[in-house]
């Protein structure tokens, strides 16, 4: 309830997902992002908790990806030429 007025289904999720967001970036989160990522989250995980859709984008746009010389090596995968596909087998 804000304001006296009981909140739709969406609007709650929204202020949920807001609310964490807000709090995962102290305060500093633009406005037009976030109402891109609500709009953008909000109809694929709706049934999902906000504040946990909210974390999930929090990781996605902070991730760093690792330089090149700390990665892990890349398994490689060696397919025989004689090796038949598995429906043809």
């Amino acid at each position: 309830m804000i304001a006296g007025r009981t909140l739709t289904d969406q609007e709650a999720w929204w202020h949920e997902f807001r609310d964490e967001f807000d709090e995962l970036y102290e305060g500093a989160v633009d406005s037009d992002l976030l109402t891109m990522l609500c709009n953008t989250m909000r109809p694929r995980a709706f049934n999902d908790d906000p504040r946990h859709v909210a974390r999930l984008a929090h990781a996605v746009l902070t991730f760093e990806r690792p330089k090149l010389a700390e990665a892990p090596p890349v398994a490689r995968v060696h397919l025989s030429r004689t090796a038949a596909p598995r429906s043809m087998r």
